[in-house]
């Protein structure tokens, strides 16, 4: 009996921690845009439904550019604000009402801030996703447990990292140290903590007294503007990356992995195409979700129940000698396609890939960084047209 994408992710995903309560907020506020806009009514449309290239391309920078302003803007009329009140009061009150003075305006203008640039990120990427067609927030859409399209999106919007989903046994982390683990997790912190508030604080207290230092404390206004718009630009980016990601994913599961061409592989290019993606989440060493997208599709297509160990990069290199020469190339498209989903070619997909393309490296390297590149500008039709699964080489 064939399992339905429900029982699929339930036998064989796990969510290390449910969503967290910001992103919970911002799955809410995302789909109350949805719903006032009217658009979560609407169908999710195709590639070939949406402009051309260019203009995808100049209707996202657009909305990014003008997303990032506001950011400057936000970030410096908050620093304004501080700075007025330190450099009015700071002589002419006695240092504890200043500092009383001081303190709450700190902490109310960052609180705005941060609560104008939370909201900024989920407007920016709310308009990002209907620029692409992604207006629908199903929750059944080949996504992890406990996860959805607003889940994804409220992630990038709020910088709140993807969970740790274990799925079909797969370890994307197991080739990082403890060390190292412990060395991104203390980064990823230290990016948190480096918010507008240590910025002002360190602008408005670690320079010179007097006149240089009032004079110094007015520069912060365009800096904590720059700080503010580059974090913004950087969440845009990444809603970007998924969502033309993503529309790219549901374009290859929905026309291209048919059950039809599926049905021509062996058992053994089946197992090679399981293979293919859950290795390339061990190299990318992330859980990226177009990636879960490919696999939990496969593992639906031919009802896997159970992981046998898909991540070992050595039994996928020994499974390609296995299969027919056209189910080869087959595994070889989807594992460049994979290769590219996250956006970037990591360290170790650079080392291992040329092991499998082999005498074919140089045509599929190329062909994985072209559709990085094309990910990351936004060129869906030109990407489209690279993720072909045909039986041929390259």
């Amino acid at each position: 009996m064939k399992l339905s994408i429900r029982q699929i992710r339930k036998a064989l995903a796990e969510r290390s921690q449910a969503p967290g309560m910001l992103e919970q907020l911002g799955v809410k506020y995302y789909r109350y845009l949805g719903r006032t806009a009217g658009t979560a009514a609407l169908r999710n449309v195709t590639i070939d439904e949406l402009p051309d290239d260019a203009t995808l391309q100049a209707l996202a920078g657009n909305i990014t550019t003008f997303a990032v302003i506001i950011a400057f803007a936000v970030g410096a009329l908050t620093t304004f604000a501080t700075i007025w009140v330190d450099a009015t009061y700071r002589e002419s009150m006695a240092a504890v009402p200043y500092w009383l003075l001081y303190g709450g305006v700190l902490t109310a203008m960052l609180v705005i801030e941060v609560a104008a640039l939370y909201w900024l990120g989920l407007k920016t990427v709310y308009s990002l996703a209907c620029l692409t067609g992604q207006h629908q927030a199903v929750e059944d859409y080949f996504l992890p447990v406990n996860d959805s399209v607003p889940n994804i999106l409220a992630r990038a919007a709020l910088e709140v990292p993807d969970p740790v989903i274990h799925y079909l046994g797969i370890d994307p982390l197991k080739h990082l140290s403890k060390s190292r683990l412990f060395l991104v997790a203390a980064l990823y912190k230290l990016k948190v903590i480096l918010s507008s508030l240590v910025v002002k604080f360190l602008l408005l207290r670690m320079v010179g007294k007097g006149g240089s230092r009032t004079a110094f404390n007015w520069v912060a206004i365009p800096i904590t503007g720059l700080w503010d718009a580059v974090t913004l630009l950087r969440v845009a980016r990444d809603a970007r990356l998924r969502l033309f990601g993503l529309k790219l994913t549901e374009h290859i599961v929905t026309a291209i992995l048919t059950d039809d061409r599926l049905a021509r592989l062996s058992p053994a290019a089946r197992e090679g195409a399981v293979r293919a993606v859950a290795t390339m989440m061990v190299l990318s060493q992330h859980y990226h979700p177009n990636l879960l997208v490919l696999i939990i599709r496969l593992c639906t297509a031919f009802n896997i129940r159970e992981g046998h160990g898909y991540d070992n990069w050595d039994d996928f290199l020994a499974l390609l000698d296995r299969v027919s020469a056209t189910e080869r190339y087959f595994l070889l498209d989807l594992l460049s396609v994979a290769a590219a989903f996250d956006g970037q070619v990591s360290r170790l997909e650079k080392h291992h890939l040329p092991e499998a393309f082999k005498e074919l490296t140089d045509i599929y390297m190329l062909r994985t960084n072209r559709l990085t590149r094309m990910l990351a500008a936004g060129q869906l039709h030109a990407a489209k047209a690279l993720c072909t699964l045909d039986f041929q080489p390259g």
